[in-house]
């Protein structure tokens, strides 16, 4: 029996060799949390000032792109909406303070091109 357990252990291991782990979403949870009211207003300035973890959340997604063998529906759609979104921020607090996002026409685009080759 041990072995049997030695040798599953082993298999899962080299199954899920090479396959990327869902990112952890905590950073961004945290940071809308902190800069976005209850009635959905978003604290531009707020993100500014955690720029660093922004950052941090940024480079997680753009290291740990969506595997479709071991990622579940779920866990992709929930990569693909935080990944439009944090970088939507993060291109509007580059641009800040803006008047409407149309105001920085298709960069959102190119940023997610330049980053995910999308």
């Amino acid at each position: 029996m041990k072995n049997l357990i030695t040798l599953l252990a082993l298999f899962t291991s080299i199954l899920s060799f090479g396959q990327s782990k869902a990112p952890y979403h905590e950073i961004w949870n945290s940071l809308l949390k902190k800069h976005v009211s209850v009635q959905g207003k978003v604290n531009y300035k707020g993100f500014i000032s955690d720029s660093v973890q922004l950052n941090k959340y940024l480079k997680n997604l753009s290291e740990n792109k969506p595997d479709e063998m071991s990622w579940s529906t779920n866990e992709q759609k929930a990569y693909w909406i935080n990944a439009y979104n944090d970088f939507t921020v993060k291109l509007i607090t580059q641009y800040y303070p803006i008047k409407s996002i149309n105001d920085i026409g298709g960069k959102i685009k190119y940023l997610m091109k330049k980053l995910f080759g999308i």
